[in-house]
């Protein structure tokens, strides 16, 4: 019987030292939200409550001269959006062939971390699809979604819904849009028409702005690999040139922005929603919405153990994340911007 391929493959002289997967795409949600300052890492508990505030805790009383009674009427403006946390693991195996053959002077690559690094790079791709796309998988995560797809019927509690503000209905951490609609928990619409312009990216940022509680514009904009190449056709007069030889020193590291806003591509994002229109780019807030993550479960891996009756040793990669969002109409959705 031939040795296992992945002995084959990461043993042979002339290998080079350094293995290419060809598994994954590059996503930049975890990188957007770090840099960002959203991953908020806690120990323990079953879920996040996010306090929101609905409506105003008093009325304003006009003084003519000081004597009139003041009204003393209160409401209760407090509410709880709830967050269960979602868990969700994948295993590392490896082999006893694989562990005696991968050792000494043959083992131009390291097996055990070959195989880590692709579980890693696959559970932040179905994390990165669950968040912009929806889905059964990883199905306890928020969504941005809740606008379906052309083959998955809308979830309605995804947070970012394709349609006007009146007609929005989705529950998003258990409190109903049509219930608090009033108190602007809905999100922002902007709709292309087909073709991307500036000025709808501007109207979309606007209207994210209005109801931002400190009148800031949305900070990260996620846009489909279509619509960034149509912005960027736009932005030619924009573009900066640069020699080969100080490209590295400038431009490293570094992404386009837009009204202050960090621009990053998904390429998750361009499909089709339930009622057709291709969902083009999400524009977030940061200071309105948070990653948490136990500190003891972000993409945490225990130790190699055997496995009873195999040849084999087996690690767990464990997560116990959630995504909180405490403002909705902070936060927007622009589609229709392929071209």
């Amino acid at each position: 019987m031939a040795p296992p391929t992945s002995v084959l493959s990461t043993t042979l002289q002339l290998l080079r030292d350094k293995l290419v997967d060809n598994s994954y795409l590059a996503h930049p949600l975890f990188r957007a939200i770090e840099q960002a300052g959203n991953l908020v890492r806690v120990s323990g508990g079953s879920r996040v409550e996010q306090p929101v505030i609905f409506g105003e805790h008093s009325q304003i009383t006009d003084l003519t001269n000081g004597f009139e009674p003041v009204n003393m009427a209160v409401t209760d403006p407090f509410n709880v959006a709830k967050y269960e946390y979602s868990n969700f693991t994948q295993p590392i195996i490896l082999s006893a062939v694989e562990e005696l053959a991968n050792k000494g002077e043959t083992a131009v690559v390291n097996i055990l971390e070959a195989k880590m690094s692709n579980v890693m790079l696959g559970l932040r791709k179905a994390v990165s699809k669950r968040v912009f796309v929806g889905g059964s998988t990883l199905g306890t995560l928020q969504t941005l979604n809740g606008m379906g797809t052309a083959t998955v019927a809308a979830e309605t509690t995804g947070w970012l819904e394709g349609v006007a503000t009146g007609s929005q209905l989705n529950t998003v951490g258990g409190l109903a849009k049509t219930t608090y609609r009033s108190e602007n928990w809905f999100n922002q619409l902007q709709n292309a028409g087909g073709t991307m312009s500036l000025e709808d990216l501007d109207e979309l940022f606007i209207n994210c702005q209005i109801f931002n509680p400190a009148g800031e514009f949305p900070d990260l904009l996620f846009m489909s690999p279509s619509a960034f190449a149509a912005f960027q056709a736009l932005q030619q007069s924009s573009v900066r040139y640069v020699s080969s030889s100080d490209r590295e020193s400038l431009d490293s590291g570094m992404v386009a922005m837009w009204r202050g806003a960090k621009i990053y591509i998904e390429p998750n994002l361009g499909y089709a929603n339930a009622a057709g229109n291709n969902v083009s780019a999400f524009a977030l807030s940061s200071s309105q919405f948070q990653l948490y993550a136990d500190t003891d479960a972000f993409f945490t891996v225990s130790d190699m153990l055997p496995v009873p009756g195999t040849a084999t040793k087996a690690a767990q990669v464990i997560s116990r994340v959630q995504l909180v969002t405490g403002h909705l109409a902070s936060h927007g959705v622009l589609l229709n911007a392929e071209s």
